[in-house]
Formats: C-alpha cells, structure tokens, sequence
C-alpha cells in the first residue's frame, strides 16, 4: 500500500512538473516555447510590443496569444479563405489583414470585432503595412500592381495607384523613423524594382535562377532581401544595385520566408525545407540552422516590435517561425547570438 502511495505521488509530481515546463524536454534545441495552433499552414506573423501580443495567421483564422505566456487570447474570424498578411497598428489597438479572398480587413485586437471590411480588390491581397503614425495603412495586390491607401478611423480609401508593370510580389514597408512608404516590386523573373518616396527610385537584376519567391525590404528602402524558388537569397544595397552584397547559400530547398532584424544585423530564412536559418549581416555568414518544424516554414520574424524601432531600439530576445502543419516555434536568440 505504502509503495502505491509513493508511486502515486510521484507520478503526480511528474505530471506537476511537465505541466510547470510546458514539456520543456520536448522542445526543439534553443526554442523557448511551441505552439500548435490547431490549423494551418501559418502564412504570418506579427508582433506588438504594447499590446504584448503575437498574431499568428493560419488557413482563414487569426489567433492572438499573450507574448508572455504563449496562451490563446482571442481569434479573428471572417475571412473566407487563407489570411496571407497582417500587421499591428503600432498602439497594437487595432490589426488589419488581407487575405487569398480578395479583402483587406480591420479588426480590434481587444474585442475580436471586425471594424470594417473592404473589397475594392480584385485579387488575393498578399501586403499590408501600417504608417509610423497609425493614421493610415496600406493594402496591395498583383491585380494591375494594386496600392491602395486607407485611413484608420474606419478603414476608408485616401487613394489608389497602380502601374502597368507586369509584377509577380509586392512588399510595402513603413520606415522606423516617418512615414516613408517603400515599395518592392518583383517582377518577372528576376528583376525587382524598390520605390521609395523621397529617396527615388532603383532597379536590381537578380542572379537568382529561378523566380524570385518571396522578398523583404528593410524599413530604411536601402537595403533589400530576396529569396528564390532556386534555393538562395540575395542581399542588397542601394549603395551598388550592380551585384548583391551577399549570396546566402545553405538551404536545401525554395526559400519561403524571410524578415530582417531591427538592427539589421541578423536575416532569418524559412524554407520548404523545414528549417529556419540565421545569417549575420556584418559578414555574410551563417550564425545558426534551426531544426524543428515537420512542415514547409510559412512564416518567419524578430520577436521584435518594429513600429516603435524609432523609441524602443532594443535587440531581438527571440525569432518566431510557423509553418504549413499549424505549428509556430518561438526561438531563443540569446543562446543562439550570446549577447552582453
């Protein structure tokens, strides 16, 4: 009897324990924390540093998680197909969406209520960026290279343009320090073009051999990344749009994903090939190969809150990745780059 006493309790302290480490020990190495979302695949991520808060955009939902604790608190509902982009108002009060059903949507973070809705694209809305000031955000689509610009009191239109360029990808970012709009332009198949009110306009012909997959510009509109479906990513500068300032090779399969740090110091990749690299800016190098993921990387960026970069410079404490079985990894970036 006394034997199956303390056999009983042990068991309950074991089971106390994995509860209290959240199964730790089944983590991947330098992860600090796993969350199954229930659905997939993850198609994005964004972070804000007021609301404490990751949203995570799998198959048609968005899910909103406590940063601290990792726990569900709230999922966004409505959208008729996959959500492919979101973005954080930078009070975090506010997000907004688009989404492979054509829409751009508006939604409080705090209630979970659908602000409003817009339908004036006429295809899948794959960018959406806030201004630095939260008074206005941004929506595009390949449908003619379709910007269209947005106020945030109740999510009317300011305006629209468009060019006639034959686009394949295009990327809107809102600069750290203003309200500077750069905009990237993929076209087919390898040349890209970045505007950038303000500070003009360049053009870059990749060496990439195959299409240009997917790309990010960093919110200054000089430097750019991008990634192809042959495996590799370019890095580039305004400073010499002849030759890019590092060819990043090391994944195995297309490149899915990438996100600059806010210092640009760093560069995470995500691949079919499930894994999630980290490469260091200053030299070209590859810091670290993060092995986890049982599916295709959908998703990846600094844990980091890159509208408040102007006031709040501080480095990336983790990198989040997500990929198409539902599955978001946050990782450890002081034991991955040891900082002081």
């Amino acid at each position: 009897m006394k034997i199956t006493k303390l056999a009983g309790s042990i068991l309950l302290l074991i089971v106390a324990a994995f509860q209290a480490n959240g199964f730790a020990e089944d983590l991947p190495v330098n992860a600090i924390a796993r969350i199954d979302v229930g659905e997939g695949p993850v198609n994005a991520i964004a972070y804000s540093r007021p609301a404490n808060q990751l949203a995570v955009a799998a198959a048609n939902s968005i899910h909103i998680y406590d940063a601290n604790t990792y726990k569900e608190v709230i999922v966004l509902v409505g959208h008729t197909d996959s959500v492919l982009t979101i973005a954080f108002s930078p009070n975090g009060k506010r997000l907004i969406s688009g989404s492979l059903d054509r829409t751009m949507r508006l939604w409080n973070t705090s209630s979970g209520k659908l602000i409003r809705i817009r339908e004036e694209h006429t295809a899948p809305v794959n960018t959406v960026a806030f201004s630095a000031n939260g008074k206005r955000f941004w929506s595009a689509s390949c449908e003619n290279n379709t910007i269209r610009s947005w106020n945030t009191r109740d999510g009317g239109r300011w305006s629209s343009q468009s060019s006639p360029r034959e686009v394949d990808l295009i990327t809107i970012v809102c600069s750290y320090r203003g309200d500077i709009k750069a905009t990237v332009l993929s076209g087919v198949p390898q040349h890209c073009i970045v505007e950038v009110p303000r500070l003009g306009t360049w053009r870059i012909t990749t060496g990439h051999e195959d299409l240009v997959n997917v790309l990010t510009v960093y919110p200054d509109g000089k430097t750019l990344a991008t990634g192809s479906i042959d495996k590799t990513i370019e890095v580039w500068n305004k400073a010499n749009t002849d030759k890019p300032l590092y060819r990043l090779i090391g994944h195995t399969e297309s490149i899915t994903a990438l996100d600059f740090s806010v210092d640009a110091k760093f560069l995470a990749s995500g691949s079919s090939d499930k894994t999630v690299r980290l490469w260091d800016l200053t030299n070209g190098q590859a810091i670290q190969i993060l092995i986890g993921h049982t599916g295709e990387i959908g998703a990846v960026t600094f844990l980091e809150d890159k509208a408040l970069a102007e006031i709040a410079l501080a480095k990336g404490k983790a990198v989040v990745s997500g990929d198409s079985d539902g599955t978001v990894i946050i990782w450890n970036m002081d034991k991955i780059v040891p900082t002081d």
